[in-house]
């Protein structure tokens, strides 16, 4: 009986220990979701003139984008990849990709020519796969 109530407090020790390991990966991934400009710390990325391209880069919640903004991603997105994803296993459906791409969870990463129009993006998520934070 005694070696049956050890082996059950290493399982709790482990499931205790499981538990505490992925609240700490769990608490990093919501501290990047609340920040409110992760470039915030790295103002020198905040503009790029280099060969002759002058823009600005701000990253931002898909909440605070306007429409016109969200619809030029989608679209762009759709221009690059939908032969891609076509050729792929999983096929293009438009609503899926403009779902993922304004998903609450969604951050932009989004370079602005002096004129304020967007020239390119990035769309990521601070998230949580396997038990390890992972940039999506």
């Amino acid at each position: 009986l005694q070696r049956k109530s050890s082996k059950a407090k290493e399982k709790k020790q482990k499931r205790l220990e499981e538990r505490a390991a992925m609240d700490a990966v769990c608490a990093k991934v919501d501290a990047a979701n609340k920040l409110e400009d992760p470039l915030e710390a790295f103002p020198v990325f905040k503009r790029y003139d280099r060969n002759g391209l002058s823009v600005s880069i701000e990253c931002t919640r898909v909440s605070r984008l306007d429409r016109a903004t969200v619809d030029w991603a989608f679209e762009l997105t759709k221009t690059n990849m939908q032969t891609l994803y076509e050729q792929s296993e999983w096929g293009w459906k438009d609503r899926e990709k403009r779902e993922e791409l304004t998903d609450d969870r969604a951050w932009y990463l989004l370079a602005r020519d002096d004129g304020s129009g967007p020239v390119a993006f990035s769309h990521f998520r601070f998230d949580v796969e396997c038990g390890d934070e992972v940039l999506y």
